[in-house]
């Protein structure tokens, strides 16, 4: 039931995201998508086309040997359209062909951003130019490589080296080989370019744009030119969450996946020191959520897959291509736990205090989240014969839109693709969009009930 005026903004975003899903399902299915002498079905094609628009990467096919040249094309758009956002990318071929952005796009836009309506216009440029300068930029550095030392033809290079920069800068984890990037384990010029593209993707557009614009005040400023506009010297709040989480998360996952699998026989025990610091560093990076494994992870060590997931439930910066929780709720999280610690009355953080309706949010989304993972895990461990650890992981990994599994996916029976897709909807979307789109109307209470303390803890 709808109000009379019309959708919610949330509600768009949802309703454009599952209808890009069910296009995508039937352009899979079509008969020249598949390799020669493949078929697809349904399930195999809807939860592909599920995992390509929320930039996850779990696939229950072989992603090289299932489609054809069409079927990876129609992938790589998909990832594409998911990426920029599919609302997003709607308006900004709207404004390139009117010039203009309604209010309504905008508010819409803000949904799905989750940024402010005033900053939507020059927000959609920037991720245009900046999405495509990335992949550009990547692409050159995989074209080459793939073509001098591999010794592919210059079509089969343009093509894994296009598909994968488009993955890599959306976070998702689909790879043109059977092993994922497994034999490019001891490769740095292949792994460090695309994890050093999944990190910086992970900060988020708005962080990115402010790197921009104060390096550009940097160079004005060595140029002794007066800047065209001004910042004050204080990054944002936002940008300092991002960028110190990011970072820290980087350090922590490093040293923990490479101290425990360091002589793992079956990821990195057999390779060279610098090969072990190479892959360490690519497994840390990849839960913020690109889903790209160098290594078997289905060879790991337990405590490395509780510590991935944690990094995965985490994920990257708000209004990124990354999933997961984000740094933003998690960082806040933990300072309210620390300021009900000490016993203080406001959430500071830095020298700014938080407003009570984000700490509220942080709950909510934290909250909601685990109740999902939770729920799923029970589910699917009730119908499957996968053991706790296999459904746990692969549950973190769809609602983080992450991508990397410990091998079960393609032997997951019909109802638990279903219900691992929705996940990686629902991981997409986020706890907030999903909750407010599912909330028809609000309610406005116009009285309060009296104050009573029940016991906790």
């Amino acid at each position: 039931m709808l109000n009379r005026k019309g959708l919610h903004p949330t509600q768009v975003v949802a309703v454009a995201f599952t209808a890009t899903i069910l296009l995508g399902t039937a352009l899979l299915m079509l008969p020249a998508s598949a390799a020669p002498g493949k078929t697809t079905r349904f399930i195999d094609a809807f939860f592909t086309a599920t995992s390509a628009v929320t930039v996850t990467g779990l696939g229950t096919l072989d992603t090289q040997t299932q489609w054809s040249f069409l079927g990876h094309f129609i992938i790589g758009s998909l990832i594409e359209i998911g990426g920029f956002g599919i609302v997003g990318f709607a308006i900004l071929v709207g404004y390139l062909l009117e010039g203009r952005i309604s209010l309504k796009n905008k508010m819409t836009t803000g949904s799905e951003h989750s940024v402010a309506s005033s900053d939507v216009k020059s927000l959609l440029v920037n991720i245009a130019k900046m999405m495509l300068g990335f992949q550009f930029l990547l692409f050159v550095f995989l074209f080459l490589r793939f073509l001098t030392h591999y010794g592919y033809s210059w079509q089969e290079a343009l093509g894994h080296g296009i598909f994968h920069a488009i993955a890599s800068f959306n976070n998702a984890g689909f790879a043109l080989y059977s092993d994922n990037l497994m034999g490019f384990a001891r490769d740095g010029w292949i792994l460090m370019p695309i994890a050093a593209t999944v990190f910086i993707a992970g900060f988020g557009f708005p962080v990115l744009v402010e790197i921009r614009d104060r390096f550009k005040l940097k160079l004005f400023a060595l140029m002794k030119k007066p800047a065209p506009f001004g910042m004050t010297s204080q990054w944002s709040l936002n940008s300092r969450i991002a960028l110190w989480g990011s970072f820290i998360l980087l350090t922590v996952g490093i040293l923990g996946i490479g101290l425990i699998e360091w002589n793992n026989p079956g990821t990195f025990g057999p390779m060279d020191p610098l090969s072990k610091g190479l892959n360490s560093i690519f497994a840390a990076v990849m839960p913020r959520t690109a889903g790209f494994n160098s290594v078997d992870v289905g060879a790991m060590n337990p405590s490395t897959w509780l510590g991935t997931e944690i990094l995965m439930f985490i994920g990257g910066a708000s209004a990124s291509t990354s999933g997961g929780i984000k740094i933003g709720t998690a960082v806040v999280l933990f300072f309210v736990i620390f300021t009900e610690i000490r016993g203080e009355a406001a959430v500071n953080i830095g020298n700014r205090r938080l407003p009570r309706s984000m700490q509220r949010q942080a709950l909510t989304i934290v909250s909601i989240t685990a109740f999902v993972v939770i729920g799923a895990t029970i589910l699917l461990r009730l119908t499957t014969t996968f053991n706790l650890d296999q459904i746990l992981f692969e549950v973190i990994s769809a609602v983080g839109t992450v991508g990397l599994t410990t091998g079960i996916t393609t032997s997951l029976p019909d109802h638990a693709k279903f219900l691992i897709a929705l996940l990686m909807l629902f991981g997409r979307l986020g706890p907030i969009v999903v909750a407010t789109s599912l909330a028809l109307r609000r309610t406005t209470r116009h009285f309060e009930y009296p104050k009573e303390r029940p016991l906790i803890g």
